[in-house]
C-alpha cells in the first residue's frame, strides 16, 4: 500500500470513529429521555388513578352487603383503623380511607362500631366521627 493511501486511512479512521462515538451518545440520551417519559407517564397515571379513587371509592361489597362489628381502640390511628376495617371486609383500601379522613377532617373516636360490608366509605367516616351508639 502507498503512504498516500496508508495516510489517508489512517485520517479516516478518527472521522469514523468520532461518528460512532456521536451517533452511541445520541442514542444513549435517546434511551433515557424514553426511560425518563415512560416513567412519568406512569407515575401520572398512577397518581390520577390514586386521586380518583380517593374520591369516587364504592362500598367493599354490594347491597345486601354483611354486617360486621369491629372495635376501635383508645389512641389507635386513622391508619390503624383503616387497616382494621380493611381486615374485616368493610372497606376496600386502609390508604384512601386514610387520606379521606384526612382530607375532610374526620376524629375518629373510640369504641365499638357495627357496619355493614355495602355502606359508603363517607357514612362510615361520619359514624366513626360521632362515636359509638351508646
Amino acid at each position: 500500500m502507498s503512504k498516500d493511501l496508508r495516510r489517508e486511512k489512517e485520517q479516516e479512521e478518527p472521522h469514523v470513529l468520532g461518528m460512532v462515538n456521536h451517533v452511541s451518545h445520541l442514542l444513549f440520551k435517546l434511551a433515557v429521555i424514553a426511560v425518563f417519559g415512560f416513567a412519568l407517564f406512569y407515575g401520572i397515571r398512577a397518581a390520577y388513578d390514586f386521586g380518583y379513587s380517593v374520591f369516587t371509592t364504592g362500598p367493599a361489597e354490594e347491597a345486601p352487603g354483611r354486617e360486621v362489628e369491629v372495635t376501635v381502640l383508645t389512641g389507635m390511628s386513622t391508619r390503624s383503623v383503616g387497616s382494621l376495617l380493611t381486615n374485616a371486609g368493610v372497606i376496600r383500601n386502609a390508604t384512601v380511607f386514610y387520606v379521606q379522613a384526612m382530607i375532610y377532617g374526620y376524629d375518629i373516636k373510640p369504641g365499638t362500631y357495627r357496619f355493614n360490608t355495602s355502606q359508603s366509605m363517607d357514612s362510615i367516616l361520619i359514624k366513626l366521627a360521632q362515636g359509638p351508639d351508646s
